[in-house]
């Protein structure tokens, strides 16, 4: 059996907002499909897709599942300083990774 492709949809207030951090957060680009919706994409081509589904409901407890970032140790604190200026918020930070969420509240990890 053969590996599957797949995307990740995340389900948002404010997709827009979203966009932009997490573009930041993963280096991705917008792209516009067919459809005329807004997915980011690795412009490797490696990575899955990320879109952002609007929905009424807010974010009300921890998420099951966050994304590691790999991100150089030393490009870590600009990182964490961009995504917080974008909205996002540091909430703890160890001598390997540091845990933030983004304006919503979406956890994620930095990790080297």
């Amino acid at each position: 059996m053969s590996a599957r492709s797949f995307e990740i949809c995340v389900d948002a207030n404010d997709p827009e907002l979203l966009r932009r951090f997490w573009c930041a957060a993963l280096g991705y680009v917008e792209q516009v499909t067919a459809e005329g919706a807004v997915d980011l994409v690795d412009p490797s081509g490696r990575g899955p897709t990320l879109w952002f589904q609007k929905v009424a409901e807010t974010k009300t407890t921890k998420n099951r599942v966050h994304l590691d970032i790999r991100v150089p140790d030393a490009d870590r604190r600009t990182l964490v300083s961009q995504l917080c200026e974008l909205g996002g918020r540091e909430i703890r930070t160890a001598p390997r990774f540091t845990v933030l969420a983004d304006p919503e509240g979406n956890e994620l990890c930095l990790t080297e």
